[in-house]
């Protein structure tokens, strides 16, 4: 089995703390490790092989980081631009071969349970082996309404849901058959291609130009910017998992995170007795239940509750928690 890590991201919703030149799956936020690093070592036991999907830009950054661990990758894919997942999929499922599994990770979320994680992964191998496209279905906590949801009958998916609002989102929970979207799968490489080929001819065709006219290099496949753009912009659930009747999920309570925002990040980090985020760079009076991260300065609070401080060397965001969604609308604004 060969792990396919996204790493096209560029986080913008953990602005500044995640950039486009250093986005958050490079960052050692919640330990000494990056969450791309520890994505890596996650899947080595159950992995042959890895194989990066990267914005060419951060092809370096990715390098270093697998150095760090003494990881070395089976094969790079360099896109010139993002087109997102199912096109990113395709690439990697196109360059090697067909029956071969993949366990495609994004490389920028948080599993605490690695245990139970195992077990998941056996179960969806088991699954893959029969020629099913499997999704890992997170067991939700909470009615989280910035998450995609699956329902599910056991092993067997009944619908994909948008994301919802509160009140949908309660009752999914209520319901104990929803599960979170988490953009974890599992398949052999030609049954993927079959697929996205039956329900979304338009981006099998040019992504299978882009790749006959990449450039490879050892390790290293570039893709071509010109026909990469040629290539049309879906992700995996849209393009293929929604249309599909040879889906199959593997119900997961993994302690999983995908740190999309601040308040998903406020979970993951430890707190002092105020339930402020721990930092030697803040001083407190009165101030309760604040995310407050600093790289050099002190940060001074008095009488401040529920708010994310972030500070960097050249940016400074400050919003209420429950509000840290709109962050990429600033980075679009900005």
């Amino acid at each position: 089995m060969i792990n396919v890590v996204l790493c096209g991201g560029n986080g913008t919703r953990l602005w500044p703390l995640s950039r486009a030149s250093y986005p958050k799956q490079f960052t050692k936020i919640t330990s000494n490790y990056s969450l791309f690093q520890k994505t890596i070592q996650r899947n080595q036991s159950h992995c042959d092989k890895t194989l990066v999907v990267s914005n060419e830009d951060h092809y370096f950054l990715a390098l270093d980081h697998m150095r760090e661990i003494n990881v070395t990758v089976e094969k790079f894919i360099l896109e010139p631009i993002g087109r997102n997942t199912a096109p990113a999929i395709a690439l990697a499922c196109l360059s090697i071969d067909e029956n071969e599994l993949v366990l495609i990770t994004p490389s920028d979320h948080i599993v605490k349970n690695e245990i139970e994680y195992s077990k998941c992964v056996l179960r969806a191998k088991s699954l893959a082996q029969k020629g099913d496209l499997v999704t890992f279905g997170i067991t939700p906590h909470y009615p989280e309404t910035g998450y995609g949801y699956i329902e599910a009958n056991g092993n067997d998916v009944i619908s994909f849901k948008e994301k919802p609002d509160k009140s949908t989102a309660e009752t999914y929970l209520s319901r104990g058959n929803y599960y979170w979207n988490s953009g974890m799968f599992m398949f052999k490489a030609g049954v993927f291609l079959s697929e996205l080929k039956l329900h979304a001819a338009d981006i099998y065709n040019s992504s299978v130009k882009a790749f006959e006219e990449s450039h490879q290099h050892h390790e290293t496949i570039r893709i071509n910017r010109e026909f990469m753009e040629l290539i049309p912009s879906n992700s995996i659930d849209y393009a293929v998992m929604e249309n599909s009747y040879n889906v199959k999920m593997v119900p997961s309570d993994i302690g999983w995170s995908d740190l999309g925002s601040f308040e998903a990040l406020y979970e993951e980090l430890p707190k002092d007795e105020h339930l402020n985020t721990i930092s030697d760079k803040h001083v407190g009076l009165n101030s309760y239940g604040n995310l407050i991260l600093s790289e050099s300065r002190t940060i001074a609070t008095v009488n401040i509750n529920d708010l994310i401080i972030v500070d960097t060397s050249d940016a400074l965001l400050i919003a209420k928690k429950g509000t840290s969604q709109k962050v990429k609308e600033i980075v679009e604004k900005m």
